[in-house]
């Protein structure tokens, strides 16, 4: 697999394996369990240590909001005692949310992907562990996915602006507008929140990383949408330590 490196060190004492994994180019949904099973065979039955390095200037990132960058997996891990350890010396880092989209001057909306929502969307998660994690942050940064921005209400004359899309290394699209006076929201970048469309009614900024969206002004018809949840650093809190915190953003679960 270009751009990692592992190597098997074998049975340890008591009949555990230890698997080093480097990261050293950037990667979309990183999945160790799929990854450990595609390259080593590993099942998760035996007691394992995995120690996983992201290297520096590296970027682990996500495809979508609904898919965290790094996840753990499912083939199990399950056997009491594994222990993941992370050195992370790059960025892990959720997608953003999009913009709220108004789609007319009637109260509806419609984001990109054709649902009526005029509320921002959520951002998406850094890092999803299930198993007992110690992460060492020291150089690196874990960061959630900012929310988007919520879109503008609408007037008996004049539609809403859009919303700002949030921060990810896939950023959150901005919100549309619906060609009444209203200006459609800017995308998101890695480090920051898309500016809410500033026309009339205009549309709520998007959350930098981890962070929520801003809700869009309210019309004199309508309400404005609020703005999306900003994303989590961490799922698996209760099993994660770290030993260094580094740069982290968003909430935990």
């Amino acid at each position: 697999m270009t751009g990692f490196g592992y190597n098997i060190h074998g049975f340890g004492g008591g009949g555990s394996l230890t698997f080093d994994v480097t990261i050293s180019s950037n990667v979309e949904n990183f999945n160790l369990a799929t990854f450990l099973s595609d390259n080593t065979n590993y099942s998760g039955t035996a007691l394992a240590t995995i120690n996983v390095t992201i290297n520096s200037g590296v970027s682990v990132s996500s495809s979508g909001v609904d898919q965290p960058a790094f996840e753990t997996g499912t083939i199990g891990f399950a056997t009491t005692g594994s222990i993941l350890n992370i050195i992370n010396n790059g960025t892990i880092q959720g997608a953003g949310g999009r913009g709220g989209t108004l789609a007319s001057n009637n109260g509806l909306s419609l984001n990109a992907d054709g649902v009526t929502d005029k509320t921002g969307g959520v951002g998406g998660t850094a890092l999803k562990t299930t198993m007992t994690t110690i992460i060492d942050n020291t150089n690196g940064s874990l960061l959630g996915g900012g929310g988007g921005g919520g879109a503008g209400g609408v007037t008996d004359t004049a539609g809403g602006s859009g919303g700002g899309g949030g921060a990810g290394n896939l950023a959150g699209a901005g919100g549309q507008h619906n060609g009444n006076a209203g200006v459609s929201g800017a995308n998101g970048t890695a480090t920051s929140g898309g500016a809410g469309g500033d026309g009339a009614n205009p549309g709520g900024a998007g959350g930098g990383p981890g962070a929520n969206g801003a809700g869009g002004n309210n019309g004199g018809a309508t309400s404005g949408g609020g703005g999306g949840v900003g994303g989590k650093y961490l799922e698996g809190n209760a099993n994660t330590t770290f030993t260094a915190n580094g740069t982290r953003s968003g909430g935990v679960s």
